[in-house]
């Protein structure tokens, strides 16, 4: 599709809402949350531009893979549109973050609304637990869906927002049936970032059905000293085959080339920039890194 084709796009919008395709990357990823209606001035007024453009699929969804990084920013016009909503609380956006995050299937669903749906959802989600609790359950959704629905109750509970009887309930129900590893990690995460002791029973049988994943959440010891129910492990840690695998690895190259190599090269591995998955591919292949060496 030629550039000429994404500037009409860019076109359908004027005003306030047409900055939002200038913005680019920089005040997505900084510390501190850009506000649009302090900086930009959007209204309620600028709602109906606004949905408009943070559903533009057209602009969202066109191939960016051969436009130079400097180029191509319009893209996150649509992303700057649905934090534009969410900060101006308007109610419709709500549904437009439920589709999306339930149709997490391409790369740049992956990036954005996987990492930022918690935050995307926050005004809306007094009346949505529900919602939440349910959702986080179907077996047919995306385990990174189904995450961010659990990671969305803790958020609630944190904040007071839902009955500390509800989610008990809820934790107990997932942990007594539910089989996805991860899914039953996270729900343990709840307990553990607000020390819900009274789910130590009920988390030790799920550790004693295998239906914990250790790698997210560590074994039976970590959580509990997460909860603060012991100060110090009684027994060396349990390990994933992953991480049997690494430690074999390790052995090898410690004998190999002596004690602490592979964290000597770990260490000057973290040195280095981290590559982004848009940045162009370190084997020079011209494509970006998402596209070429990044599952290898």
């Amino acid at each position: 599709m030629p550039k000429e084709q994404l500037k009409e796009f860019a076109k359908r919008y004027d005003g306030k809402v047409a900055k939002l395709l200038s913005l680019g990357e920089d005040k997505l990823v900084g510390k501190v949350k850009y506000s649009y209606i302090d900086n930009l001035g959007f209204t309620q007024d600028d709602v109906k531009q606004l949905l408009r453009l943070a559903q533009d699929m057209d602009i969202f969804q066109y191939d960016y893979d051969d436009m130079p990084e400097d180029e191509g920013i319009e893209f996150f016009g649509v992303i700057h549109a649905w934090y534009a909503l969410s900060e101006l609380e308007a109610p419709e956006a709500k549904e437009i973050f439920i589709d999306m995050l339930e149709d997490c299937r391409d790369d740049y669903y992956d990036d954005w609304i996987l990492s930022d749906f918690r935050h995307l959802i926050k005004p809306f989600r007094k009346d949505m637990y529900e919602l939440f609790e349910d959702r986080s359950q179907l077996e047919g959704y995306g385990v990174w869906t189904r995450l961010e629905y659990v990671g969305a109750i803790g958020d609630m509970l944190k904040a007071k927002e839902v009955e500390n009887s509800r989610v008990d309930e809820y934790i107990v129900k997932v942990l007594s049936s539910c089989d996805n590893a991860l899914v039953n990690a996270s729900v343990v995460s709840i307990c553990i970032n607000e020390k819900l002791i009274q789910h130590h029973e009920v988390i030790k049988k799920c550790f004693e059905r295998k239906a914990v994943d250790i790698d997210y959440i560590g074994d039976l010891e970590d959580v509990e000293i997460g909860l603060g129910l012991r100060k110090e492990r009684e027994t060396e840690p349990e390990l994933t085959e992953m991480q049997k695998m690494f430690s074999g690895f390790k052995e090898m190259i410690d004998r190999k080339f002596g004690d602490g190599a592979l964290e000597n090269k770990l260490t000057f591995a973290r040195d280095e920039p981290k590559i982004g998955r848009n940045d162009p591919c370190p084997c020079g292949s011209g494509k970006k890194y998402k596209k070429c060496c990044l599952s290898k």
